[in-house]
């Protein structure tokens, strides 16, 4: 087995435990378990960026060089990489929102949009869990003799957290939030990473230090694929997310309080960091290498500083990394792909025709494209230049539309998951600058490397929808015939050719 499952984990589904999920990736043969010694600088990155790149099998190190005596920690690396199994490439997608192994792109778009639609099941309190099985405090931690991996050769530091879970609080108790953000070490007892004002963990951040107070936070590693991937959503602000993920996985989150302070955390998590965020202390963080698969070595900023003064956690606890760069890794897979599903629900609930959205891995989730229902778009009697606008107004002007510069629109004779359809649809049907429309009122997250390197005209870096529908499409139906084995020969030739493949020697 590659790991041990308490009883309790046994009943549950790969979306509510990280133990589930990591045995049945070993069950179906998309997980490595790897014994030999490993070397936490670099080494473990290097192999798990090229699991990224190769979509091989998720590594799981149980040996890292340095590992604490208490079992601080193992790593599991690319825990949501595409993978290269035949009908299957979405498979740790898929097992993060227990659907089956087969799932395709739209299935996972629609599980999360129909969430959206159902009640909220609250968090469930309960003593204690696992992850309190051991405990440091105070002085006695120490995440300098931690073997915290190291990236990239031209990131600023050691990044602990990638693909761990903050949750903070506002003061009064009433918002929850959890979310992912980077961290890098930075002492014996502290972390430093970027809390930006317009993310949920900004504002909540800016609340506590009206009041002259630090923010109180906890740091989740291994908390369960349905949390992690809803950690990584635009859900709309002062959303509880425990709730939608009660939502998602039809059972309540299981969460107990803190050592240090009045916070709940998933009880069944591998590790907790408890601590404060200071509201005045900061420090150089960075450059790291991000999701847009560049870095700009010797660039850093200054971020606050996180001082730990708990950890606790369970027996041989395991990390989760992700190596961030080209794509795809989680950044493309959790995050990019949850924006994609948030743009849907934002659309609809505006009474736009769009059937469905994808964020093409590829594009380094900077690509998002909403396929059009023609027959729907018809009846609204519009025209492309006035539904590309509002399209541009509502996903631009929402929450995820922050981190979203491009838009493409497509029929719904395209496949939005399909990258060779998208290329297609693109190249033939979208008129430079005719079917273009720009949009400089709205802000663009600085990450983006031509918002941060590039030359800005106007308020803002343009962002841009652009049309891959004729004009002809938007008051009737235009006739024209693909050119392709699928749609441009008799059904019946198909079939025998299909039947008779091999026989012509392929």
């Amino acid at each position: 087995m590659a790991v041990t499952l308490l009883p309790h984990e046994i009943t549950k589904s790969s979306a509510e435990s990280l133990r589930r999920f990591i045995q049945e990736l070993h069950e179906e043969n998309d997980l490595v378990v790897i014994s030999a010694e490993v070397d936490p600088d670099l080494e473990v990155a290097a192999i798990a960026r090229r699991v990224y790149e190769t979509e091989d099998k998720a590594p799981l190190f149980n040996n890292v060089k340095g590992q604490h005596p208490n079992g601080l920690f193992r790593i599991f690396g690319a825990p949501v990489g595409a993978s290269r199994i035949p009908g299957k490439r979405f498979i740790r997608i898929a097992k993060l929102l227990g659907l089956p192994s087969t799932a395709t792109g739209q299935e996972i778009i629609h599980k999360l949009n129909a969430a959206k639609r159902l009640p909220g099941i609250p968090p469930k309190e309960v003593s204690s869990g696992p992850v309190k099985d051991f405990k440091l405090l105070g002085d006695e931690i120490d995440l300098m003799a931690l073997p915290i991996p190291f990236l990239h050769q031209d990131d600023g530091g050691k990044f602990l957290q990638t693909f761990g879970m903050y949750v903070v609080q506002s003061p009064d108790g009433s918002w929850v939030n959890w979310s992912i953000t980077r961290s890098m070490l930075h002492g014996k007892r502290s972390l430093v990473g970027p809390v930006m004002p317009r993310q949920d963990i900004g504002v909540i951040r800016q609340m506590w230090k009206d009041k002259g107070q630090d923010m109180p936070f906890a740091l989740c590693f291994g908390v369960s694929p349905a949390a992690i991937m809803v950690s990584g959503m635009p859900i709309p602000k002062g959303t509880n997310e425990t709730d939608y993920i009660g939502a998602l996985t039809g059972n309540p989150v299981e969460v107990t309080k803190c050592e240090t302070n009045n916070i709940r955390v998933p009880a069944d998590a591998e590790i907790i960091f408890e601590g404060v965020v200071s509201n005045s202390e900061t420090a150089s963080e960075g450059p790291m290498a991000e999701y847009h698969g560049l870095i700009f070595p010797g660039e850093s900023k200054q971020c606050p500083l996180f001082k730990v003064n708990a950890i606790t956690y369970r027996k041989d606890p395991i990390l989760l990394i992700c190596v961030t760069g080209r794509a795809p890794e989680e950044s493309e897979t959790v995050w990019g792909l949850t924006q994609a599903a948030e743009v849907l629900t934002i659309c609809q609930d505006a009474g736009l025709p769009i059937k469905m959205v994808w964020n093409p891995f590829e594009s380094h989730c900077l690509w998002f494209i909403l396929q059009v229902d023609r027959g729907e778009l018809r009846a609204l009697n519009t025209n492309m230049k006035d539904f590309s606008l509002k399209v541009g107004h509502t996903v631009f002007g929402s929450k995820p539309g922050f981190y979203i510069p491009k838009v493409y629109l497509v029929g719904d004779d395209i496949d939005p998951t399909n990258l060779k359809d998208i290329i297609w649809a693109s190249a033939t049907r979208c008129q430079p600058r005719v079917n273009e429309f720009f949009f400089d009122q709205y802000p663009n997250i600085g990450l983006i490397p031509y918002v941060s390197h590039g030359d800005r005209i106007g308020q803002f870096h343009y962002k841009v929808v652009r049309c891959c529908l004729f004009p002809e499409e938007f008051s009737h139906e235009l006739e024209w015939r693909e050119a392709s084995f699928k749609n441009n020969y008799p059904q019946e030739l198909q079939n025998k050719i299909e039947r008779q493949w091999t026989t012509y020697g392929f």
